[in-house]
């Protein structure tokens, strides 16, 4: 039997050894899961076809909550059926389980990380909510006067980058970046010390957020350096699907046919990263299993 990355170190996390496991399980797992990750590429796929469906051809969004509503929309689809391939993988990684010939379910554990889905958005929506505000009182307001300018300048990094410095000065630029930075740190500490909370949810059948935080005490550093070795490999796979799909979209024509090559760029890229996620999936299981307390009881 494998030892646990805990009993292997006396608790501290093998950074080296997690990614290889992680990477392992999508070796040996990735032919059982290819229905889940069609399944869930085929749902993505609806969803935008839906919102393209029903959004005026030729119609733009008119301002930034404009655009979060259409994201909101084009992604609600897509993130329901990511949890369910989500769940179907934490089961596999922890009770050697697979649900009927997909591994797809909508059942407790697919509730239960709803729930934790909501619970991390209540925790941290103030928050961002809150440096949105700031950011619009003393940063957006001197940019632009529309925003219709504000989109526009935000589509283009270069001339945001300008428009800060002219607006800010440089000493406005450096408090606007360390904001940001810190903004960062704080939501990657967070999401670190909670690494564990998917994996703990269905492994204990409960919803289990806040009691794994102490889990992570003395090995902050260890899990996101494994978390960071064992994404890095997907998001250069994910820039390089972009950069196709960019180029496919520009040779795209116009019309109907235009509007299937998005959807098969978009089904096809959506397969294809629903497999690439199985190693960070993994990686939160294989955390769990070994930072879990042995006396541990879910409340």
């Amino acid at each position: 039997m494998r030892e646990t990355p805990r009993q292997q170190t006396g608790g501290k996390v093998p950074v080296m050894e997690c990614f290889t496991q992680a990477w392992r399980f999508l070796q040996q797992n990735w032919r059982l899961m290819l229905p889940a990750a069609a399944i869930t590429a085929a749902i993505s796929m609806i969803g935008l076809a839906l919102v393209l469906a029903v959004r005026p051809a030729g119609s733009e969004p008119q301002s930034m909550l404009a655009v979060t509503v259409w994201d909101m929309a084009v992604l609600a689809p897509g993130m329901i059926a990511s949890l369910m391939f989500a769940a179907a993988v934490l089961r596999k990684a922890l009770r050697d389980e697979f649900v009927g010939r997909s591994g797809l379910a909508f059942g407790a554990d697919e509730v239960r990380l709803l729930g934790v889905m909501a619970a991390f958005a209540c925790m941290l929506l103030p928050l961002f909510g809150l440096m949105f505000l700031v950011l619009s009182m003393f940063v957006f307001s001197r940019l632009a006067a529309t925003p219709e300018e504000l989109n526009a300048l935000m589509a283009d990094p270069e001339a945001l980058s300008l428009a800060l410095e002219a607006a800010l000065g440089p000493e406005g630029v450096l408090a606007f970046s360390v904001l940001m930075i810190a903004g960062v740190a704080l939501f990657a500490y967070i999401t670190t010390r909670l690494a564990m909370v998917n994996a703990a949810t269905v492994g204990e059948r409960r919803i289990v957020i806040f009691q794994t935080w102490t889990w992570s005490r003395g090995n902050v550093w260890r899990i996101l350096g494994a978390v960071i070795l064992t994404a890095l490999p997907v998001v250069f796979f994910q820039s390089l699907l972009e950069s196709l799909g960019i180029e496919v979209l520009r040779a795209a024509p116009e019309g109907s046919a235009g509007m299937m090559t998005v959807l098969a760029v978009t089904g096809v890229t959506s397969f294809l990263l629903a497999l690439a996620s199985m190693p960070s999936i993994a990686l939160g299981a294989i955390l769990y299993k070994g930072l879990r307390p042995v006396d541990f009881v879910a409340k």
